[in-house]
């Protein structure tokens, strides 16, 4: 029991456990976005059923829609929120409209007031993504990978916690419920410091004397001299390297416009590639494919997979980097779509002949969510975090997002579009196309930043060299073998 306590008291104080917590706490808004994105599923059977809503298809229809269109106003915002306030104050202001939207949802009376409660979910879930600049600046560079995959586990847990809660209580106790993972997430954010990397150069953008950044990487780093060495480099690179170019002259550069290029190819072919659609729609897809299966079961089915399978990612990052997990994970993806494809159209040519194989679709999907989630899933949102130059880096994660989630809800919103002019195999082998073609450039695009301190990155943007000096001293530890396993077994 001593040496339990005392691994434990060296974890915390010595290791990364200050680390892992203030990442639990930041990406613990992540439940709400999760639980916003799976609310519909459940929300709209009950709400059709219920004696005190008549809900037309129309109605409906904008209530599944509405939480994904103000997503994009939620990610601009956030980015200005942490460039202007910092990352902490963002979190925190993004659990505001959570809490006010569910509210408004679990106590409204009339279908307009639930119009307005899921627009402001869709702007806090925007909002929330503050979280991957925050954990991507305290985290060291061999356990960024670990700590930004709290964030996909977080979603992945709360859209699981409300497929399940679907099952057994009503929409409206399941909103009010909604309402603590938005008050834990301010709370626990406000007995956390700021970002050092936010903090040492002061909410105008001029180099500060360092004294908030010195006590903030204190906190994370609990060793004197590596804190006092790491605020030197973050001076040196916000300060006179940062003062070369302007501001306009920093959104201009290449460190700037190539990772945002990239992020928002990623992003696209993300979306092409039915991720999101098939989330979406995997009761639908079951239903499509003639499988006779409860609408509730079949969501925690796939909700499980999910959850489960960012977990499997979140340990994978740690030893695998991030071009081969996505360059893998599209493989999967373009496999299972691939045969699913093929499955369709041969029952499509022969539609008299008695079907064989009847599970095969619901493999077929269940690979592919299990195959996404290895990857091409949850890295895009993990890259958002690293790729920008600290002075820019709010903002631009701030636009790409915006941009992603315009994508998710175009392709969303467009698959039933697609349905009708494809048909259900030509939209699928469209998935597939997209899918391969996700699986070129995850592997001679995409560029690798596991191991990599963010100035590394910055550097490789800007086709200098990795810049010399501590990147991030840790714990005074060597920071090759700093991961959250290696700590927990010293």
């Amino acid at each position: 029991m001593r040496a339990l306590s005392g691994q434990l008291d060296k974890f915390w104080n010595f290791g990364v456990g200050r680390m892992v917590l203030a990442s639990f706490c930041a990406h613990s808004v992540s439940i709400s976005i999760g639980i916003t994105q799976g609310y519909s599923a459940i929300w709209l059977p009950q709400l059709n059923a219920s004696a005190d809503f008549n809900v037309t298809s129309e109605q409906s229809s904008w209530l599944a829609s509405l939480g994904a269109v103000t997503n994009p106003i939620g990610g601009v915002c956030s980015g200005v929120l942490a460039q202007t306030l910092g990352r902490r104050r963002s979190i925190q202001i993004s659990s505001v409209p959570f809490l006010i939207g569910w509210l408004l949802i679990g106590l409204g009376p009339t279908i307009d007031w639930l119009y307005v409660g899921r627009l402001i979910t869709g702007i806090a879930a925007g909002m929330s993504t503050a979280s991957f600049t925050y954990v991507g600046e305290i985290a060291t560079p061999a356990t960024r990978g670990f700590l930004q995959s709290l964030s996909p586990i977080s979603a992945s847990f709360g859209i699981l916690l409300t497929y399940v809660l679907g099952y057994l209580i009503s929409w409206r106790t399941i909103a009010l419920i909604s309402t603590s993972f938005a008050v834990f997430s301010a709370v626990s954010m406000q007995l956390l410091p700021d970002s050092p990397a936010h903090l040492i150069k002061g909410h105008k953008g001029v180099v500060s004397q360092g004294a908030d950044a010195f006590k903030a990487q204190l906190f994370f780093s609990r060793n004197v001299a590596a804190t006092e060495q790491e605020i030197r480099q973050m001076q040196q690179g916000s300060g006179p390297k940062g003062a070369e170019k302007s501001l306009r002259q920093l959104y201009l550069s290449p460190e700037t416009v190539k990772p945002f290029v990239l992020l928002v190819g990623l992003f696209l072919l993300q979306e092409l590639s039915g991720i999101y659609s098939l989330l979406f729609y995997a009761v639908q897809f079951f239903g499509e494919t003639n499988l006779k299966i409860n609408d509730y079961v079949s969501s925690i089915m796939v909700g499980s997979i999910r959850f489960a399978m960012s977990i499997v990612c979140a340990l994978l990052i740690q030893r695998v980097g991030r071009k081969t997990l996505c360059s893998f994970s599209s493989f999967g993806m373009t496999l299972s779509v691939l045969i699913l494809g093929l499955y369709i159209k041969y029952y499509e040519i022969n539609a008299d002949e008695e079907r064989i194989l009847t599970l095969l679709p619901l493999f077929c999907i269940i690979f592919n969510v299990l195959f996404s989630m290895i990857g091409m899933l949850p890295i895009p949102w993990i890259l958002v975090g690293e790729m920008f130059p600290l002075r820019v880096r709010p903002i631009m994660a701030g636009v790409v997002i915006a941009i992603a989630q315009c994508f998710i809800f175009i392709c969303v919103k467009l698959y039933n579009n697609m349905i009708d002019v494809l048909g259900f195999s030509g939209t699928i082998f469209t998935f597939f196309a997209a899918s391969a073609l996700t699986m070129l450039y995850a592997k001679y695009v995409l560029p690798e930043t596991r191991g990599k301190s963010l100035d590394e990155i910055e550097a490789h943007f800007r086709g200098a060299g990795p810049e010399k000096g501590p990147a991030h001293l840790g714990r005074g530890f060597d920071n090759a073998a700093f991961t959250i396993e290696t700590e927990m077994a010293r």
